[in-house]
C-alpha cells in the first residue's frame, strides 16, 4: 500500500472512531442530526464489506491530481470532499445505486421513521457549482449556475470564507423544507471563472449524471493547481492537454 493511500486510509479511520464515540466524548460534534446520519453512511459505506468499492473510488476520485500530503491546510477538506463524493455521487458497483440512495432501503441500518425521511432527503440531495450572493444575519443567499435558482440558507452554521468572485462547489440538503451546507466546500479561483461558466454552458440542459463528470473534473482542477502552483491557471483550467502529470 502507498504511503499517500495509508495516509488516507488512517483520515477514514478517524472520521469513523470519531463517529463511534458517546455523545459525551464529542464536544464538537455537529448540532444538526443530518450530519449524525452522513457520519452513520460513512462507518457502514467504508466498512469491511466496502473494501473493494473505497479502493476503486479512490482511485477514481484521486485520479491524476493524486492525493495531497497530510501536512496540507487543505488536507482534511479534501477527504471530506472524497467522502461526499462516494456518498453521494458515485454509484456502488454491486447495485448502480450511490450509498445514500441504497441506505434509504439497507436493513442493515437501523431507522426511526423520521429518519427514514431523513435519510430519502440526503438521497436526493442537490450538488451543484453556486454563486454566492450575500449575507445578511444569519441567511446566506447563493445561486445554483446550472439552473438560475436563488436559494436561501436560513441560520447557517457556515457564514465565512465565500466570495462573490469565486465559484464554488457544494451540497445541499433539506432539513425539513430548508436547505443546508453539508460539510465538503471547493472554491474555484477568480481567473477560473470565464472557463467554468463556459464549461456549465456545454451541460445546462443536460442530464445531471454528465454535470457531476463536470464537477468532478473541475475539483481534479482545482487539486492540480494547488499542488503545481508553479504552472500557470489557464494550463490547468482547460480542455487541452498542456502539461503531464
Amino acid at each position: 500500500m502507498s504511503e499517500t493511500n495509508s495516509t488516507l486510509n488512517e483520515q477514514i479511520k478517524i472520521k469513523k472512531s470519531f463517529v463511534n464515540t458517546t455523545a459525551g466524548d464529542q464536544p464538537t460534534a455537529p448540532a444538526n442530526p443530518n450530519y449524525e446520519l452522513i457520519d452513520r453512511l460513512i462507518v457502514f459505506y467504508t466498512g469491511i464489506d466496502f473494501a473493494h468499492e473505497v479502493a476503486d473510488a479512490k482511485r477514481e476520485f484521486f485520479d491524476e491530481a493524486g492525493v495531497m500530503d497530510e501536512e496540507n491546510i487543505f488536507f482534511e477538506m479534501r477527504v471530506t470532499q472524497f467522502l461526499e463524493w462516494y456518498l453521494f455521487s458515485r454509484p456502488l458497483i454491486t447495485n448502480l445505486k450511490t450509498p445514500s440512495q441504497s441506505a434509504v432501503t439497507e436493513t442493515k441500518i437501523s431507522k426511526t421513521d423520521l429518519e427514514v425521511i431523513q435519510f430519502q432527503n440526503l438521497a436526493q440531495l442537490k450538488h451543484s457549482l453556486f454563486e454566492f450572493q450575500k449575507i445578511r444575519g444569519d441567511d446566506v443567499f447563493i445561486k445554483d449556475l446550472f439552473t438560475g435558482e436563488k436559494i436561501l440558507i436560513q441560520k447557517s452554521p457556515i457564514q465565512i470564507g465565500f466570495s462573490r468572485e469565486e465559484i464554488f462547489d457544494a451540497r445541499l440538503f433539506l432539513d425539513g423544507d430548508q436547505y443546508q451546507f453539508t460539510r465538503a466546500f471547493a472554491f474555484h479561483p477568480v481567473e477560473a471563472t470565464n472557463y467554468i461558466l463556459s464549461e456549465i454552458k456545454k451541460v445546462q440542459r443536460a442530464d445531471f449524471v454528465l454535470q457531476d463528470v463536470l464537477m468532478l473534473r473541475l475539483l481534479k482542477m482545482r487539486y492540480k493547481y494547488e499542488q503545481y502552483r508553479h504552472l500557470k491557471l489557464e494550463d490547468v483550467y482547460t480542455n487541452e492537454r498542456k502539461v503531464r502529470f
